[in-house]
């Protein structure tokens, strides 16, 4: 709005149009606070992809993203379930800290049946109590070695796949306000795609494992070239999730193998057309822009790959599209062709 309009507003419609412009720079420091979030998680998720395998990386991003919770809310407290596919509790991190395997059963099945984090789970929204002692969604656990006067509990979800159940507490009443709730709403999908990224990692590692071990228990010890009962190339396929832009948003170590780059490394690239070489970058661009268009869903290309090093791979890549968090993925395996 111009100076000469503003000049002709009435003392009225001056007051609102000021009220709407810190109504809007509110919500824009809202976002940058949900993207320095995500920032922070995807640098998690790539630091722990170079130090930590398996259930010990998405343990650690659990503990990553209840400690971010915790200081973008600057809550006391905070406890985080992941559910798998059934809405059973597969790992969790609770605010009393470690507890035997019996009691951290009976505590979890008791906030899920009568507490607010049930509640969240049947209403898929958001559970903002600003007074405990009002409220009987809350539920005071035996022993519990701190004091509630206000709580937060957020599902994050992957599209309409309830992922898992974050709370955050503080001992004062109205400590978490609507405000908060709206922004944890807005980290929540990014939470959502760092826990997942560690799931599907940790699943793609188990399998990894246990590939190995077959492999070493049915291959004779005595014997110098033996080969696998299972296909050689098998290890040699990779598993990728890209964006519109061409992120990563997952990718397994094989992809990192098979063009030189450590795993940090791989999905800290702006775009997998910077695994493409020149003679093919243009062709691979448009065949994934019209896959992301809707003009094909699936993908089956060959492209002449580039190495860290400079050198060049012949690929096989198969994709199709998906909606992930709410948006549109490429999910698919590429290879040495």
């Amino acid at each position: 709005m111009s100076d000469r309009n503003l000049a002709d507003l009435s003392k009225e419609e001056l007051i609102q149009h000021l009220q709407k412009l810190h109504r809007e720079v509110k919500h824009l420091r809202q976002v940058k606070i949900a993207f320095d979030a995500q920032d922070e998680l995807v640098r998690s998720l790539v630091s722990m992809g170079r130090a930590a395998t398996g259930r010990l990386m998405l343990r650690s991003m659990l503990l990553q993203t209840s400690k971010v919770s915790v200081q973008l809310t600057d809550a006391t407290e905070s406890s985080l379930f992941l559910l798998d596919g059934e809405g059973k509790v597969t790992e969790s991190v609770l605010a009393r800290g470690a507890t035997i395997r019996e009691q951290r059963d009976d505590l979890i099945g008791t906030v899920l049946d009568q507490g607010l984090a049930g509640w969240v789970v049947r209403q898929r929204q958001v559970g903002l109590i600003q007074d405990t002692r009002q409220d009987d969604r809350w539920v005071t656990l035996p022993d519990q070695p701190y004091s509630v006067g206000s709580a937060l509990c957020v599902p994050i979800l992957r599209g309409k796949v309830l992922l898992g159940i974050l709370t955050l507490t503080h001992p004062q009443p109205n400590h978490f306000t609507a405000t908060t709730a709206e922004l944890m709403k807005m980290c929540a999908t990014q939470m959502a795609l760092a826990l997942d990224n560690a799931r599907l990692y940790m699943i793609e590692r188990d399998q990894q494992e246990q590939l190995e071990n077959i492999q070493s228990a049915t291959t004779p010890q005595t014997s110098a070239t033996a080969t696998s009962v299972l296909p050689p190339d098998l290890s040699q396929i990779g598993i990728y999730i890209i964006g519109d832009k061409g992120k990563f948003l997952y990718a397994n170590t094989q992809v990192a193998d098979i063009f030189g780059y450590e795993f940090g490394e791989l999905v800290a690239l702006e775009s997998i057309l910077k695994l493409v070489a020149t003679k093919d970058y243009h062709r691979m661009a448009e065949t994934l822009q019209q896959c992301f268009q809707g003009t094909h869903s699936t993908l089956a290309c060959h492209f002449q790959g580039q190495r860290k090093d400079r050198q060049v791979a012949e690929i096989q890549l198969h994709g199709k599209r998906t909606k992930f968090s709410g948006r549109y993925v490429i999910i698919g395996v590429l290879g040495l062709a």
